[in-house]
């Protein structure tokens, strides 16, 4: 792969990067951009697909409460 244009602003910013995070080399901080991208990328697929569960799943839930509310029985409890 060839070089990427920068500009004199986001080199000083992957330079204070590296430095911060002690890798040695640029590569080494674009690998480690790129494995930090795709945990976050791979986390919020997750995150979609559970709300996307939960909502399928609350609908489902609201349905049969509605179905058995009709069957369900009244019980008072004396207060003290």
């Amino acid at each position: 792969m060839g070089a990427i244009a920068v500009s004199k602003k986001e080199e000083q910013q992957i330079e204070t990067l590296r430095r911060e995070l002690g890798i040695p080399t640029k590569s080494g901080l674009i690998r480690a951009a790129l494995k930090s991208l795709e945990k976050k990328t791979e986390e919020e697929r997750l995150h979609r697909e559970i709300q996307e569960s939960v909502r399928r799943c609350a609908a489902r839930d609201r349905e049969e409460n509605q179905q058995l509310s009709p069957a369900g029985i009244v019980r008072r409890v004396p207060r003290d």
